[in-house]
């Protein structure tokens, strides 16, 4: 699929007011689920600096805040004004603060997040090569990154996911052929790696290794699962 960062920008304006209505009814309202167990895994703690990649109208907003509260900071960057306005709304505390930015062109400094959150967004991005290079440049050696991704399942929901994934694809801009855990692995250890939603979403957990121990994780017996 041939598309722009303007294409994505028109569209992401566009749905900006129904976008929460429009998730509600993707996920049937078990959302906030898949959200909740995103954040848990970045084990996040009171002060940390946290990276809400793409934070669209913001909900992943509360299930990290009240983790990294108090002293805590929340940065949510957004490519689309009109998501960000949305996201104003479900600001509720001085933790938070909103960013215009492409993800691939981060106007932060090297190393300063200790952990990042990355939800529905990496399949959107038409240089999505060149923001997971700016995950690994923004966050902290050790931290964390955790991904959640649109995926096209197979077998017993194999004809309902071709067309809900043509819809996305052609609403939503959405590349669902995108190899995420290969891009990720060039960059940081994966550490989970798991198809959930039926095969409609990948959840993956990784960290920035310091060097010394990149791809060691390729040593540990852990469950895998096929693209």
């Amino acid at each position: 699929m041939s598309k722009t960062t303007k294409d994505v920008l028109i569209a992401y304006d566009r749905t900006a007011p129904l976008y929460d209505l429009l998730n509600k009814f993707y996920f049937f309202g078990r959302d906030k689920r898949f959200r909740s167990m995103l954040t848990e895994s970045l084990d996040l703690k009171p002060g940390y600096i946290v990276l809400d990649l793409c934070s669209g109208t913001g909900l992943d907003f509360s299930f990290i805040t009240k983790k990294i509260k108090p002293q805590g900071m929340l940065l949510g960057v957004d490519l689309s004004s009109e998501m960000l306005k949305q996201s104003k709304k479900k600001i509720g505390s001085k933790e938070i603060y909103l960013v215009r930015s492409d993800a691939a062109n981060l106007p932060f400094y090297d190393q300063i997040f200790d952990a990042i959150l990355v939800s529905f967004c990496l399949k959107i991005i038409p240089t999505y090569e060149v923001a997971i290079e700016e995950l690994s440049r923004v966050l902290k050696v050790n931290g964390r990154v955790g991904v959640l991704a649109n995926h096209k399942p197979t077998e017993a929901l194999k004809f309902p996911g071709f067309v809900l994934t043509k819809l996305l694809s052609k609403i939503s801009k959405i590349e669902f052929e995108i190899s995420l855990k290969d891009l990720l692995a060039k960059k940081f250890n994966i550490f989970e790696d798991k198809i959930i939603y039926g095969g409609f979403l990948r959840f993956f957990v990784a960290e920035k290794p310091d060097g010394s121990n990149f791809h060691v994780n390729r040593f540990i017996k852990r469950r895998n699962v096929r693209e």
